[in-house]
């Protein structure tokens, strides 16, 4: 006797394996698509992080850069005495004394609005010449700022109908500067030794004639500042550098 089986053979999928493939399928989609968002976010992060750093790098090379030349007089021989030049003769010269520097002067200005340091140095005209007036030209000041309402920094650039020609060196759409701290540190140095009359060294309550000065100084700074697509990503950048031009004030008893 021959038996037949009459049973059907299932093919495909049921619904409960289906729906547990799809559960499946979303839980490894989401996955990558935490991991993409991740990496996305810190791709993006890391190229504000980048552009912040060399905005601000660029504005502080600027900063050093002018500021290495702050004081600069340009025709030296006028800061010392020179000796009376052919002495009998027609073209006969006197004597001409030292004089003070005009581009000698720093001005530090922190108002509600403002942070700024002011300063000048001589710039040379045609041919190589300097001027030696009394005052700077309107060319020859400069400074840089940090506007406390825009969150800016700027750099100055002469001045414009006695004017301050301000120029900006940070974009507020790239970078925030939060902050910015100028500080002049000045060591002085008596000159009186060098004088043939005899001088008091005491600036208080001292006897006259008193005794010339140097000032060495240097400048150092501090930008803090965050990127204006991200308040997460911040930085902070100091620097300082060494005024070359000496700050010579009083003089030698005459």
């Amino acid at each position: 006797m021959r038996m037949t089986c009459t049973g059907k053979h299932q093919r495909g999928l049921g619904l409960v394996e289906l729906m547990v493939g799809i559960t499946i399928g979303l839980i490894v989609a989401a996955g990558a698509s935490m991991v993409a968002v991740n990496q996305i976010n810190e791709h993006r992060r890391l190229m504000l992080e980048t552009q912040l750093q060399q905005d601000l790098r660029t504005a502080a090379d600027l900063l050093q850069q002018d500021l290495r030349r702050a004081g600069f007089r340009g025709n030296g021989e006028y800061s010392v005495w020179s000796p009376p030049a052919a002495v009998g003769s027609l073209d006969e010269k006197p004597a001409r004394l030292a004089s003070a520097s005009p581009y000698a002067q720093f001005t530090s200005t922190d108002t509600d609005d403002i942070r700024s340091l002011s300063y000048s140095y001589a710039r040379a005209l045609g041919g190589g010449l300097y001027t030696n007036g009394s005052t700077p030209q309107d060319n020859e000041y400069f400074g840089f700022k940090w506007d406390k309402g825009t969150h800016v920094l700027y750099i100055q650039l002469g001045r414009t109908a006695g004017q301050p020609n301000w120029q900006p060196i940070t974009d507020p759409d790239v970078v925030t500067i939060t902050d910015f701290k100028i500080d002049v540190n000045t060591q002085s140095t008596d000159m009186g030794g060098f004088c043939d009359k005899p001088c008091n060294p005491a600036a208080t309550g001292a006897a006259a004639p008193v005794c010339p000065t140097l000032d060495i100084r240097e400048v150092s700074f501090t930008i803090t500042a965050q990127a204006s697509k991200d308040a997460n990503v911040r930085r902070t950048l100091s620097g300082a550098e060494r005024v070359h031009a000496d700050a010579v004030t009083g003089a030698c008893p005459s």
